[in-house]
């Protein structure tokens, strides 16, 4: 009978601590770098460090297997264009890469390889072993490139000629050994009407399957400030499509998880807070639907899953001064029913921005604009948690900020 007993709190005493814990530590271990005080940090889990000290850093991405983080460093008034550096969490060193680099720089989606550009030079970096940081120069007079979603090289726009209503050429460059030449293919031609000004594209987005790819053309900077084309080709040149005005902001055009649907914040205006939807574009079909609700204004969209979308989504005041309109709040969206639900309830002051979905873990910036913490919960429960705090804030255009300028979540190999 004793000896039961014994068992019976013994086991009772060490399940406790695990409850407990785990309670503790409601979050998976993720893993992140972010920018406080213009330094590079890490976070993972609930373990902060600090990388650089004293800089000013922006736009930090993760390789594809979490060891590298390339950033931009830059003086304060022009980090649009900075230093690459990139960053090894194994060997805790910096390595500095090439000046002039766009926030355009891309980690290869399976690879330790990067594509960038610099003055519109379109650059491969290498760092997998025996070839640490072999850089080659691929070709000149490029707009902008994606990866191929083979890894295989890129897809890339370019201005026919120099004329300003000229066609934009879009061609796939194959990568060969490094001693070969890559393999130039044209793949489509962007027809330009003879009054119209285009002066190049954003980067591609594939959807799931790789059979279609969404791009934004740009007008000339002073027209593409209110209004860009959203565009859809499909991965064999055989069918383009002109689907709607929207600004250039890439990561307003997501594709759903399985499905050929399109995502997006549409609208004609340079104000973010203004005159601004979530659309879905459906493939090949092109028919759109609307889904914000008259009154109201979205900006920032994730997909939870085919049917559900999250977005960031305030009240539209076009009367208002543009520093006096409401912040947004985060909004759940059913896409089969039509259902609108609010899922934050920030401040007054304060707005939500930028969710991610990861592991049931939803994501978002949270801010008065002044000061802004990366704030998290499980969707079963919507116990808020802020996961990071004291970010600095990204820059803003007219009520839009660019917080990939300092949050980047690892989404990866070891997750």
């Amino acid at each position: 009978m004793f000896k039961k007993i014994f068992l019976s709190i013994s086991l009772f005493i060490l399940f406790i601590p695990v409850q407990l814990i785990a309670q503790a530590d409601p979050l998976p271990k993720m893993k992140a770098a972010f920018i406080r005080n213009d330094d590079l940090w890490i976070k993972t889990g609930n373990r902060e460090q600090r990388i650089t000290n004293g800089e000013y850093i922006r736009y930090p991405k993760w390789s594809h297997d979490g060891n590298w983080i390339a950033y931009l460093k830059s003086r304060k008034s022009s980090f649009r264009n900075g230093e690459l550096w990139l960053y090894n969490l194994k060997m805790e060193k910096h390595f500095m890469v090439k000046e002039g680099v766009t926030n355009n720089f891309q980690w290869a989606p399976g690879q330790n390889k990067m594509g960038f550009l610099v003055n519109q030079e379109l650059f491969v970096l290498n760092t997998e072993p025996p070839k640490h940081f072999l850089v080659t120069q691929l070709t000149k007079e490029i707009t902008n490139f994606s990866w191929l979603p083979d890894i295989s090289g890129f897809l890339t726009s370019a201005k026919e000629n120099r004329q300003l209503n000229s066609d934009i050429i879009l061609s796939k460059i194959l990568l060969r050994s490094d001693r070969q030449k890559p393999v130039f293919k044209h793949f489509y031609t962007v027809p330009v009407g003879e009054n119209e000004i285009v002066v190049g594209s954003s980067q591609f987005i594939w959807s799931h399957d790789h059979k279609w790819i969404s791009f934004i053309l740009n007008p000339s900077a002073s027209i593409s400030a209110d209004s860009n084309i959203l565009c859809l080709v499909s991965d064999d040149g055989k069918y383009f499509q002109r689907v709607d005005e929207v600004l250039d902001y890439p990561e307003w055009l997501q594709w759903a998880p399985t499905k050929s649907y399109l995502g997006y914040i549409g609208g004609f205006g340079r104000e973010a807070n203004i005159n601004k939807q979530l659309k879905l574009v459906s493939v090949p079909s092109f028919q759109n639907e609307i889904f914000t609700p008259k009154g109201y204004v979205d900006r920032d969209l994730y997909w939870k899953n085919d049917s559900t979308i999250y977005v960031s989504r305030s009240k539209e005041m076009k009367q208002a001064d543009l520093d006096k309109r409401p912040l947004p709040s985060l909004y759940e969206i059913d896409i089969s029913t039509f259902r609108n639900k609010q899922i934050t309830n920030p401040a007054k002051h304060e707005g939500d921005f930028a969710p991610q979905f990861f592991h049931s873990q939803l994501l978002w910036v949270r801010t008065d604009t002044q000061t802004a913490n990366i704030f998290v919960t499980r969707t079963d429960n919507m116990k808020e948690i802020a996961w990071i705090t004291n970010l600095t804030v990204a820059s803003a255009y007219y009520a839009k900020w660019n917080w990939e300028e300092v949050f980047s979540l690892y989404i990866g190999l070891e997750c």
